[in-house]
């Protein structure tokens, strides 16, 4: 299964918001203008080339038994991976909620929001209002439309009463928890829980086998930020899944 940072729809977004686009050996390459290349989520051959024009390149592997090949061609581990270097998966046919995940989405039941479906600009908006009050970054509404544009109807929004949202990216059956956001008076009424519910069913009505939450806590590279979402993410079941973190190399 290909991640979707290989797929077509994503090599469009990253072209859309100022990156080059090389396909090199099977593999989705990212290059900058001046000269840093990013592969993401791919396993490169032995006989991997240079990239022309690039004097650095940061790669992000699927599987660990890529260490033996990096270090060949001259990569070495470096400690500040781009992408989460572990995630949860759920498989969608078999939802197993832990029994606080349960009672959170009963919660929110009972509190009969609306739920909308794909209002991308809606959302873009609470996005907006909820990071401002947590002062925090969030992309800009022409980056984040240059992605949801790419994925089409491969991309999936949930939101309810203007107090929580998510967007999902869909590729190869897999379904990808790709932004949230939520108001502090949603987190009252457990909402995120039910956006995540709603999400995921349709998911599955959409033909998504796998849920992928895009990112969980690693002790490898801690990022203490991480251990609240991870416990939200973890209450709705699901297996662990490890990357083996990120490599250089300088040219």
């Amino acid at each position: 299964m290909a991640d979707i940072r290989q797929s077509a729809a994503y090599a469009r977004y990253i072209s859309a918001i100022g990156w080059k686009v090389k396909r090199v050996g099977g593999v989705n390459v990212f290059v900058r203008p001046i000269g840093i290349a990013k592969i993401q989520r791919a396993d490169v051959p032995a006989d991997f080339p240079k990239i022309s024009g690039v004097w650095m390149t940061k790669l992000e592997p699927l599987n660990s038994t890529q260490r033996s090949v990096l270090s060949a061609q001259g990569y070495r581990q470096d400690g500040w991976p781009l992408l989460a270097s572990k995630t949860q998966r759920v498989d969608l046919n078999n939802i197993r909620l832990k029994k606080d995940c349960r009672y959170c989405v009963r919660k929110a039941l009972s509190a009969q929001c609306s739920v909308l479906k794909n209002d991308f600009g809606g959302f873009y908006k609470l996005w907006r209002k909820a990071a401002g009050i947590k002062r925090l970054w969030i992309p800009s509404e022409k980056d984040y439309w240059a992605l949801i544009n790419a994925f089409g109807k491969s991309a999936l929004c949930i939101t309810i009463d203007n107090l929580a949202g998510a967007v999902v990216l869909m590729h190869q059956k897999t379904a990808y928890y790709y932004y949230a956001t939520c108001l502090p008076a949603g987190k009252l009424l457990y909402l995120p829980y039910l956006v995540v519910w709603e999400l995921m069913k349709e998911a599955k009505k959409r033909g998504c086998k796998i849920w992928d939450w895009e990112g969980i806590y690693d002790e490898r590279w801690p990022n203490k930020g991480w251990r609240g979402f991870t416990h939200f993410k973890k209450s709705f079941g699901g297996y662990e899944v490890e990357y083996p973190g990120s490599f250089t190399r300088w040219f």
